[in-house]
């Protein structure tokens, strides 16, 4: 049996929008086609635009390495693709790809929130959990800072590069970087909590109005804390002055700030043949038995039917949160996926608790407050893959938009982006545009490969409703 007859891929020309907001578009391309050089990188290739439709990459001598980044916010999707060009792995790209949205999309990322991640490691032919997320641990529901750990975990354990790389271009688009479509929709929709305190309305409605797509977001003080970051790496945080600010603003122990550590642990994982579907196991959750017997349950259903009896074992299982937003919603979150050319794979989502957290900043540090949540209903990482031969086949990240149920995100990893790895019906259209109506959003990269010819066909599917970008970056092998 090879792993084609299990991942059946489907093609579809779709769209994304990078920080302009403008939409892109490519088509099928063809192996290995018009390549460019960008100096000083050492890349062969990158399409810095969404890949619509397949990728056929042949392992054969000479051909270069294909990696596949995607993220809920497109400045930070060419983040990756930086890292990438310059000799990074997943983590590396993830890292980088994480610490630039806090910067371009603060509504859903930032250093005083946290999230969850799934890591494919292909050498070790092992997939992990991390889970940093921003549990309540203040007055009012405030969350325990957990991101700026867990992302230099992520890094320091799946990463080749110094975590200074990571950081530094998030400091320099903290400076000034154009306001993308993802913010801009969330600035609207936030403007009158932002505008109830002086730092937050003097930073994103500086003419009394939320900052417009293409507008240029200037945060002198969140570069000033980015650069501590860069230089001290999280002991300033976890330990330093930025930490003691904001445990001061969020009523929190500073203790328990510093003492905060990310877990690592296994998955929920559905066994598929060779392959096996994996979920974040977190301490809210099941240990995944509620999922496998949903699966095994509905063995005779269509995929996308059945991917929904699994969503709804996985909105059963605890995922929800209670953040104080709206009764039975679940926090926004926003997601990034990468799978590097040595196969290793990385899936995240990420949140503030509510949008743009708590709305108001921790004087001079330029970061939002954050809410605490008590579970991952705001976004759900997924990863495919073979640890027979240590091979990430798809990587997901759904994310809830806030208001579309406590289980949004979970349904969308799985209603819509888990039938494209699964369906076993070739040319069938990828799910990735749902209704309108459809709860969350997903973006998602996913592969088929033969073990007898070694042809490997990716697609990256960006979801128009998160604004997403896709990018494939073609590098030396």
């Amino acid at each position: 049996m090879t792993e084609t007859s299990l991942l059946g891929l489907r093609t579809v020309t779709s769209s994304a929008h990078r920080g302009t907001g403008q939409p892109v578009k490519m088509p099928v391309r063809a192996p290995h086609s018009t390549r460019r050089i960008w100096q000083g990188l050492g890349a062969i290739a990158i399409a810095a635009s969404l890949v619509g439709g397949c990728v056929n990459t042949k392992y054969r001598t000479g051909a270069p390495a294909q990696n596949y980044i995607a993220a809920d916010e497109p400045r930070a999707a060419e983040i990756g693709r930086d890292i990438i060009a310059q000799g990074g792995k997943a983590g590396d790209a993830a890292a980088a790809m994480a610490m630039a949205m806090t910067v371009t999309l603060p509504s859903r990322v930032g250093m005083t929130g946290g999230g969850v991640c799934l890591v494919f490691d292909a050498a070790k032919k092992e997939t992990r959990t991390l889970d940093f997320l921003p549990r309540p641990a203040g007055t009012g529901g405030a969350a325990l800072p957990g991101f700026l750990r867990g992302v230099y975990a992520l890094q320091a354990a799946n990463g080749a590069m110094r975590w200074e790389q990571a950081v530094v271009p998030a400091e320099q688009l903290a400076r000034s970087t154009p306001v993308s479509r993802a913010l801009a929709r969330d600035l609207t929709d936030s403007a009158a909590r932002l505008s109830a305190d002086p730092e937050a309305r003097r930073v994103f409605l500086p003419t009394g109005a939320p900052l417009a797509e293409g507008a240029l977001l200037s945060q002198p003080e969140l570069a000033a804390t980015l650069s501590q970051v860069r230089r001290s790496g999280i002991a300033a945080m976890y330990g330093g002055p930025l930490g003691g600010a904001v445990a001061q603003a969020a009523a929190i122990d500073p203790a328990t700030v510093r003492g905060f550590q990310p877990r690592w642990t296994g998955t929920a994982a559905v066994p598929l043949g060779i392959v096996s579907m994996h979920f974040a196991q977190l301490p809210e959750t099941n240990n995944g038995t509620a999922l496998t017997a949903a699966w095994n349950a509905a063995a005779d259903l269509p995929s996308d039917q059945r991917a929904a009896r699994v969503a709804q074992a996985l909105g059963a299982t605890g995922n929800g949160v209670s953040n104080g937003v709206s009764n039975g919603a679940s926090a926004p979150g926003a997601g990034l996926v990468v799978i590097d050319h040595e196969e290793n794979g990385v899936a995240c989502s990420f949140t503030m608790g509510a949008p743009f957290g708590s709305g108001r900043m921790v004087p001079g540090t330029g970061l939002l407050a954050a809410r605490g949540v008590d579970g991952a209903g705001f976004g759900a990482p997924g990863l495919l893959t073979n640890a027979i031969v240590g091979r990430t086949q798809f990587a997901g990240a759904a994310s809830a938009a806030g208001n579309d149920g406590p289980a949004a995100a979970p349904a969308a990893l799985l209603t819509a982006a888990l039938p494209a790895a699964l369906d076993k019906e070739p040319g069938a259209a990828i799910r990735v545009s749902r209704a309108a109506s459809g709860p969350g959003r997903a973006t998602f990269v996913t592969c088929q490969t033969s073990i007898e010819s070694g042809w490997k066909e990716c697609q990256i599917a960006a979801d128009p409703r998160a604004h997403a970008l896709g990018i494939l970056v073609e590098t030396e092998r």
